[in-house]
């Protein structure tokens, strides 16, 4: 009762001197006072479901004064910073050993990271990078150790599934009434001119990343459960996505669209245990195609603009390579200029974040000076030894994910294991389309969700099968 007191007279004090800081002291302080009898391990679930949530809207939740300070990167250190406290008050924190490969690759590639600085031009871009490396890689990992339950897991499955429905309601907004929210590149610009969908995410290549990574957990939804409830869930999801994704225009995640099908009638076709599934993915996948193929040429039952239609023209991509005009262009020389650099340092790459630096610095500049190729930008960076490691763990994570879902007998493990590896499998393609990944939330989400799946894998096996 003192230290409400206390906090109240506080805050009191300081509304008097400037309300905006004084209501924000008293919430803050309500809300550590509402906490402090909260069990460690609740306090830490809930901290990491809202941190993930605020890394998703991004940009979205910063403050006006200062829009590079987001709340998930407040809440992100304040997770670190939280974390350290704890050990150091000797809080323990257990994590499943079946996650022990990808958190260590994860741990080497963001010690390789900080090494680079040494050799860097641009120190401070190498620190930044590494910074954003090591803070979107602690959110990775702090999914498997909070959620390594089968009720937390799926509520956390449950939160992400409401995130999903807000960003589908916004891409509505925008493809319906051309509504976008301030952080949108598209904001103010006409309909007639920008088509695109582009969400909480600013652009339409990271929204379109985000619906390929999201779709397979969807898709997956009426191959794994009998609940019509969730299928009802999977199928209006999925059909969302699809439409989304139209209405982004993004070539890459079209083809990581085509890998999440593929994987999917791979997957249920040699599935000899449940031949039912085959046909139930033959079905949705059949489905899928005539939904989307028809539109991207400009017929079917969705009405594409013409914009969009010209974007899903792979033969002006290739046009555009030929005559060194337009993205097609300009993405080819960067892969050339990304190239060079690896081999002009001898494969070790130009330091943590200065691909950008050492692209914009050439004579013949393209333009552009990130990558726009995920792959690239590690490879450039961090040289063939962070491209290893990176490698390493995005296959760990995708095969032992496929295995698992092959092997268990838990349902909810199946659901995760095969989404997750389907996912992994569309986004080696989908990572192509955003200019970068190195700070998209739903990537390092997405390797959360595969560390948990893994790690809830391995406690159904030691609970003879099934998860508790």
């Amino acid at each position: 009762m003192l230290g409400a007191g206390l906090a109240a007279a506080a805050g009191a004090a300081i509304t008097v001197l400037s309300p905006a800081a004084g209501i924000a002291f008293t919430a803050l302080a309500a809300l550590l006072i509402a906490i402090r009898r909260m069990p460690v391990p609740r306090l830490a679930v809930g901290f990491v479901t809202v941190t993930a949530l605020a890394a998703i809207a991004g940009p979205n939740l910063a403050i006006p004064q200062a829009p590079w300070l987001f709340l998930f990167r407040i809440m992100i250190v304040t997770l670190a910073l939280g974390t350290l406290g704890y050990l150091l008050m000797g809080g323990t924190i257990s994590a499943s050993r079946a996650i022990s490969v990808p958190a260590g690759l994860l741990g080497l590639m963001i010690l390789w990271s900080a090494m680079s600085v040494a050799w860097a031009q641009d120190d401070v871009a190498a620190l930044r990078w590494t910074l954003f490396l090591t803070m979107m890689g602690g959110l990775a990992l702090a999914i498997p150790v909070a959620f390594a339950t089968r009720d937390r897991a799926v509520r956390l499955l449950k939160v992400l599934g409401v995130a999903f429905a807000v960003v589908s309601l916004i891409s509505l907004m925008e493809i319906v009434a051309g509504i976008r929210l301030p952080t949108s590149r598209l904001a103010g610009r006409s309909q007639d001119v920008a088509f695109a969908a582009t969400s909480v995410f600013g652009n339409e290549n990271n929204l379109a990343t985000y619906l390929t990574l999201t779709l397979p957990y969807l898709l997956v939804l009426p191959l794994v459960f009998r609940d019509i409830r969730l299928r009802a869930v999977g199928i209006g999801g999925g059909v969302a996505a699809m439409l989304a994704l139209l209405y982004t225009g993004s070539k890459a995640n079209i083809l990581a669209f085509g890998i999440i099908l593929i994987t999917l009638l791979l997957f249920a076709g040699t599935d000899h245990r449940q031949r039912g599934r085959a046909i139930s993915a033959a079905v949705i996948a059949a489905l899928a195609v005539a939904m989307v193929v028809p539109a991207m040429q400009g017929s079917g039952v969705i009405s594409l603009p013409d914009r969009a239609v010209t974007k899903f023209d792979f033969s002006l991509l290739r046009e555009q390579v030929d005559t060194g005009v337009g993205s097609g262009a300009v993405r080819s020389s960067l892969l050339e200029d990304g190239l060079s650099l690896v081999h002009e340092t001898g494969g070790i790459g130009v330091g943590a974040g200065n691909a950008d630096v050492r692209v914009r610095s050439l004579r013949d500049f393209p333009g552009v000076a990130n990558l726009h190729n995920w792959w690239l930008e590690v490879t450039v960076n961090l040289g063939l030894i962070g491209l290893a490691l990176y490698a390493s763990f995005f296959g760990f994570l995708l095969t032992r994910q496929l295995r698992e879902a092959r092997l268990t007998r838990d349902p909810l493990v199946r659901y995760m294991a095969l989404a997750g590896g389907t996912s992994l499998a569309g986004f080696t393609v989908g990572s192509l389309g955003p200019s970068s990944v190195i700070h998209f939330a739903p990537m390092w989400i997405t390797f959360g969700l595969g560390m948990l799946a893994v790690a809830l894998a391995q406690r159904a096996r030691d609970n003879g099968g099934t998860l508790p």
